[in-house]
């Protein structure tokens, strides 16, 4: 089996768990939003917001236009995912412009 190479703007399919408290949980789509250097330097660590398919349409979300996949990209739940033991799968590749949004916003929470 090939293993995966995550790209920046990849919706994958993962396993969140073990959480706690209101964290995502489960089997579920989530958005790779690290870049390939930060991949290569945290030896394949990944940076991933949760997918949910309850619309919330909070101001720290962003919606999914254009994709198979459906719901909201929950940019305050960040997680750095270890991909090497997450089973992670890739599902489809978003747009330019949905991935920006999203990064945008997860910076803006830094700032």
């Amino acid at each position: 089996m090939k293993k995966y190479t995550p790209r920046q703007g990849d919706i994958v399919l993962v396993t969140f768990d073990p959480r706690l408290g209101h964290e995502q949980k489960g089997r579920r789509p989530g958005l790779i939003v690290s870049n390939a250097e930060y991949h290569k330097r945290t030896n394949n660590i990944a940076l991933i917001c949760p997918i949910t398919n309850t619309i919330s349409n909070l101001p720290i979300h962003v919606k999914l236009k254009n994709t198979e996949t459906t719901g909201e990209i929950m940019c305050e739940q960040i997680l750095c995912v270890d991909l090497s033991v997450r089973k992670v799968e890739f599902i489809e590749y978003i747009s330019d412009d949905i991935l920006d949004e999203a990064i945008d916003l997860i910076c803006s929470f830094i700032e």
